[in-house]
């Protein structure tokens, strides 16, 4: 981090800034300006010098967090420390101080009267970050939180090199998923009918908290987010660079922001989600029982799971013939029990189970 911080800054005073599982009592200065290039308004400064904070963070800091004043709050990126001490930060959009400057008052309207929500929903996503669990520092300067950078996603079969096209980004919506709904056979149910499933199973009302995993090209995130209210968050996490992209451009909001990582190692801490779900991708992932105990992991005691997933059916030689052929596709097929035992033994209740074609939708809530 290489900002330099020259004249007199836009905001000089007290502010709190929450790092690491701590939140401390600092004060700062800080300025920002708005690219010409991009139009995004980036902001940076210091945290004066700060025994406590320091005796944390040490020399190269290098943690995500949360810095608020009396006029604002934002997510924030903490650098190194300054040849006189002083912590780097930085942040973009909607800053955590009020614009009142003449130089930035052509601004004052985006980011203080009506702060941009999509902007305001991407930090609240960027604050629930556990940094502890990542490896490298993360990003949004795609319009989500990139917890990989130059890691891509992996293309071991032909579903998984489908999930990570663009071209099937960009008509997975409207062709792919219905194609997918009719291969689960007689019963199943519509998209529309398994987000109002996903709504009830999940029991979404005001500011919860949702995760939403193999989010895809987020319409489902979306659609879940206009079910809260307040301070609620569905959060969108897929690996998938074209589907992130494509839920960027299509399925961002006041309420849904979106994250690319691993979900077999999600990097929140435990107990960070009211509710969370995972709708036809688990068949797909190489690990799906890591997913599943991530999913269980990161949701919070007397909150709501809710997966839907491939069931096998009919007589022995009936789903041999499915699973040599879903195999082929890197398609799998789970034995109809598999879940609701895994919940069971997880000490979850009220284990609800509905089959649909091929198709099982599974929810419980943690004790």
């Amino acid at each position: 981090m290489t900002t330099e911080l020259a004249g007199e800054p836009d905001f000089r005073g007290p502010a709190t800034l929450e790092v690491a599982g701590r939140a401390f009592e600092v004060d700062v200065d800080l300025r920002g300006r708005s690219q010409p290039i991009d139009g995004i308004f980036r902001w940076y400064g210091r945290v004066r010098p700060h025994a406590e904070l320091r005796d944390l963070l040490g020399e190269s800091g290098n943690k995500t967090g949360f810095l608020s004043t009396e006029t604002g709050s934002a997510a924030v990126t903490v650098g190194d420390i300054d040849f006189w001490g002083r912590y780097r930060v930085q942040g973009r959009s909607a800053p955590p101080y009020s614009l009142e400057t003449d130089l930035h008052i052509h601004h004052q309207e985006e980011f203080v009267t009506d702060p941009a929500p999509a902007d305001a929903a991407l930090n609240r996503a960027l604050a629930m970050i556990e940094p502890a669990s990542l490896r490298e520092q993360v990003t949004t300067d795609g319009g989500y939180v990139e917890t990989l950078r130059d890691v891509r996603a992996p293309n071991p079969t032909m579903a998984s090199r489908a999930m990570n096209n663009r071209g099937v980004a960009a008509i997975y919506e409207k062709i792919w998923r219905p194609f997918g709904v009719s291969m689960m056979g007689i019963g199943g149910l519509s998209m529309s009918a398994e987000r109002a499933k996903a709504v009830t199973d999940l029991q979404l009302r005001g500011s919860q908290r949702v995760l939403d995993v193999a989010s895809g090209p987020g319409n489902f995130t979306k659609f879940l987010s206009e079910h809260l209210t307040g301070d609620g968050l569905a959060v969108g996490f897929d690996i998938s660079e074209a589907m992130i992209a494509r839920a960027v451009r299509d399925n961002r909001g006041a309420r849904a922001a979106y994250v690319r990582g691993d979900a077999s190692h999600l990097p929140y801490a435990g107990g960070a989600f009211d509710a969370v779900c995972c709708y036809a991708a688990l068949y797909l992932v190489p690990e799906p029982f890591r997913v599943v105990d991530e999913l269980i992991r990161v949701l919070r005691p007397g909150g709501r799971i809710a997966i839907m997933t491939s069931c096998e059916l009919g007589s022995a030689p009936m789903r041999t013939v499915v699973g040599v052929g879903s195999g082929r596709m890197g398609v799998r097929m789970f034995p109809k029990n598999q879940f609701t035992d895994i919940f069971d033994r997880a000490g979850m209740t009220d284990i609800e189970q509905e089959i649909r074609g091929l198709a099982q939708f599974v929810s419980a809530t943690k004790q």
